[in-house]
């Protein structure tokens, strides 16, 4: 019968307790180094440091979607304003908006039912206190975009949130040529007096150099005077 090796004996085979505690402590004194080295601002071990969660609820409504939703209502609106401008001024102007709402739901150009699309767009008689709050609220300045912010969020977010976040990523896009009319009543009221006085395209092109902006749909218009009539035209009430 073959004679067993002592566990003690220096051999690759065998190993003692005690020099396996000792390769241990040196291999997580060199761990322990590497990490210094690796990561020289961590003051502990990484092994000491658990990934943290990010706390908080989930949104009920994402950015990105909101933004996408701002986009459709704003076209939608804008496509109809000659026919919503003046009820939604009244509503501003009397805190009460039957008559607005009236208006919205009736105005179906370019419209059709898509669950892409914001509830209020989809179903605006759903959310007429939302509407009336916002109307009231000094924030609405006749400006359809403003009404698209506040209104797309709904009925996830409050129509101040979705204000708030919307005010936060302006929409620069071009406007609507059925919103020409109502932009320059808003924000130049003289000249829209004027161009629509103007008899010739040379006229319209005195009439705009006359204010200094860098308004983009001011300088779209100066750019082409031919076209001024007809797009404003195009965007008086109804």
């Amino acid at each position: 019968m073959r004679n067993e090796r002592p566990l003690g004996s220096n051999s690759e085979e065998g190993i003692s307790l005690n020099q396996a505690l000792k390769l241990l402590s040196e291999l997580r004194s060199r761990v322990e180094k590497l990490e210094l080295e690796v990561f020289p601002f961590a003051s502990d071990n990484l092994a000491a440091q658990p990934q943290k969660r990010r706390m908080g609820r989930k949104p009920k409504l994402n950015t990105g979607i909101l933004l996408q939703r701002r986009i459709r209502l704003t076209a939608w609106l804008e496509m109809n304003w000659p026919r919503l401008s003046v009820p939604l001024r009244k509503a501003e102007a009397s805190g009460y908006a039957t008559e607005a709402m009236a208006a919205l739901c009736a105005a179906e150009k370019d419209r059709f039912y898509s669950p892409h699309h914001p509830p209020f767009y989809n179903s605006p008689a759903e959310f007429m206190g939302a509407l009336e709050e916002f109307l009231r609220s000094g924030r609405y300045h006749g400006n359809p975009r403003n009404l698209a912010g506040a209104m797309s969020g709904l009925p996830e977010l409050s129509w101040k949130r979705s204000f708030d976040i919307c005010s936060a990523h302006p929409y620069k896009t071009d406007h609507k040529v059925p919103a020409y009319w109502d932009h320059m009543r808003r924000n130049f009221p003289d000249r829209l007096r004027e161009l629509e006085e103007a008899a010739t395209e040379l006229d319209v092109k005195i009439v705009l150099a006359r204010s200094r902006t860098d308004d983009p749909l001011y300088l779209h218009m100066k750019n082409n005077p031919a076209k001024v009539k007809e797009w404003l035209n195009e965007g008086k009430p109804t």
